[in-house]
């Protein structure tokens, strides 16, 4: 099962961490789901792949989040 981490810009301004877990939750193939507002993260584990990936990041932007991968995401897995 793949697992991410995105730096969401603004998380801790806006106090709805609680609401961006639930919107990427929702997608069925997330299993986990868990935002750390004071740090700014967002960490995902989830079935499948790019198309995944990108599914999250879009639900992402869809709730108003700006986001990058945290620093030493890139060489992850290999």
């Amino acid at each position: 099962m793949p697992d991410v981490t995105l730096l969401v810009h603004g998380l801790s301004e806006t106090g709805e961490s609680e609401r961006l877990e639930k919107t990427v939750s929702r997608l069925g193939f997330v299993e986990l789901v868990n935002a750390d507002s004071a740090k700014e993260l967002l960490a995902v584990s989830y079935k499948g792949g790019e198309a995944e990936l990108g599914r999250i990041e879009q639900a992402i932007r869809d709730a108003g989040y700006e986001f990058e991968p945290t620093p030493g995401a890139q060489n992850a897995g290999g």
